[in-house]
This record gives C-alpha cells, sequence and structure tokens, in this order.
C-alpha cells in the first residue's frame, strides 16, 4: 500500500521525468525561444524541484549543459498527460516548427 510520502515522492519523480522530457522537445528545433524558456521555468518550479535540479533545467535552457534523457518507461503510463504537457510547450512560442511535428510523432509512438 502506498503512503502520502510515496505518493508525493512519485508525483515529484513524474514532474522531473516530463520536464526532461519538455527540455528534448524545446531544443528540437536547436532554439529555446524566450517563451519555451518562461513556460519550463514555470513548470519546473510548480514541480517544486531541488534547487541542484532547478540549476540543471536553467543551465540545460542556456545550452550550457546537456540534456538529461527522460526515462520514458516512467512517462508511459501517463501517456496522455505526457502528450498535453507537450503539446502545450510547443504552443508556447506561437509556432510549431517542422522539427518540433516530428518529435511530437516520435513521443507519440515511444509513449504507445
Amino acid at each position: 500500500m502506498s503512503t502520502p510520502k510515496d505518493d508525493a515522492a512519485s508525483e515529484g519523480q513524474f514532474g522531473f521525468e516530463l520536464l526532461k522530457l519538455l527540455l528534448q522537445v524545446a531544443w528540437a528545433d536547436d532554439d529555446v525561444g524566450s517563451a519555451e524558456a518562461e513556460t519550463l521555468l514555470a513548470f519546473a518550479q510548480r514541480q517544486q524541484l531541488s534547487p541542484e535540479r532547478l540549476q540543471l533545467v536553467g543551465e540545460c535552457l542556456a545550452g550550457r549543459a546537456p540534456l538529461p534523457p527522460p526515462n520514458l518507461g516512467f512517462l508511459k503510463p501517463r501517456r496522455l498527460e505526457v502528450m498535453r504537457a507537450v503539446k502545450a510547450l510547443l504552443l508556447s512560442d506561437l509556432r510549431v516548427g517542422n522539427e518540433e511535428e516530428a518529435i511530437l510523432e516520435q513521443i507519440s509512438a515511444l509513449l504507445s
């Protein structure tokens, strides 16, 4: 039986894995716009990430750190929620490039 602490830890892990995936999506067109960066930073803050993880997000957004790979197996059970978050990020800068469309299709296939 899971405890509230276990559930919170699982939610925190889900949030971080989703954020790692969203970082990959944001960089799919080799450019992170200010709207995308703001959206990701706001999402990271809502996830109540540790200061170290928040710093990693900032470094990744600035292009000063390699992107950490997301654990797709952890995200797969919540595919619909993940796809909604990805689409919201893609629309945050009001333009969806071909690279971003392609990555959206890839993510959908990987999570199926």
